[in-house]
């Protein structure tokens, strides 16, 4: 009778152990699904911030560069409402005019409305202008400069002779260490002289340069914040896009 009642006893207990495992195993299962969901939340949110920090860095580039267009589009249309005022040329070519000067500009790293100056001296703004000694475009350039400046381009093209004007303006600057009263008139008169007899020769031609660009800063209190009011320094670019 004891016996029966123990192996009763020890019977009954028996089933606990599977129920105990089972229970064991849908925790252990549990912790693996909940650690799984961790590690993939964690791996979402890392990807996630990266592209956050992508989308941060193109933004700011984005930024950056529409500032750059504002300005350039700020200083196309102040160079144009200059060119319209001392000129007769139509809008149109006056906005053709204006972007091709900042871009010369630009490329060769110069004031633009220092270009500005020179082209108004030396053309009124007029594209096709023709030199006495054979001088061509806005900026009057001689073939023989044409040719030294240019590896490539038309010399009756005068968004070319633009072009080569401003490369040897930046030359100019360079020989001169900035100096922009004599790169002007070497512009004029030729670099291979004596200061004296440079600027004896130049002189003149400066002083109408100078006259035209103090005419814009005159009229343009951006022009004078950013590129300054003295011509002796003004041949470099400025600005943000500089």
């Amino acid at each position: 009778m004891m016996r029966e009642k123990t192996l009763k006893r020890t019977v009954g207990t028996q089933p606990m152990f599977p129920t105990v495992l089972s229970f064991c195993f849908i925790i252990f299962v549990g912790l693996c699904f909940f650690a799984s969901y961790i590690i993939s939340t964690e791996q979402k949110l890392h990807h996630l911030a990266a592209r956050m920090e992508t989308l941060e860095s193109a933004l700011t580039q984005l930024k950056a560069e529409l500032e750059v267009v504002h300005e350039v589009f700020s200083e196309a249309q102040k160079i144009k409402e200059h060119i319209q005022k001392r000129s007769k040329i139509s809008s149109e070519q006056a906005t053709e005019i204006s972007y091709a000067l900042l871009h010369c500009a630009h490329e060769n790293k110069l004031n633009p409305f220092l270009l500005l100056a020179v082209a108004e001296t030396e053309s009124s703004f007029y594209p096709q202008a023709v030199g006495a000694v054979g001088e061509r475009g806005l900026v009057q350039v001689r073939y023989g400069t044409f040719k030294m400046m240019m590896k490539e381009g038309d010399f009756n093209n005068w968004r070319d002779t633009l072009q080569a004007g401003a490369k040897y303006l930046n030359y100019l600057l360079r020989r001169f260490n900035g100096n922009t009263v004599l790169a002007l008139a070497g512009y004029n008169a030729g670099p291979n002289r004596t200061l004296e007899r440079l600027m004896a020769i130049g002189a003149p031609y400066v002083q109408k340069v100078e006259a035209n660009y103090a005419r814009i800063v005159r009229n343009n209190h951006y022009v004078q914040m950013v590129y300054g009011p003295d011509l002796r320094a003004a041949g470099w670019a400025g600005g943000s896009w500089a």
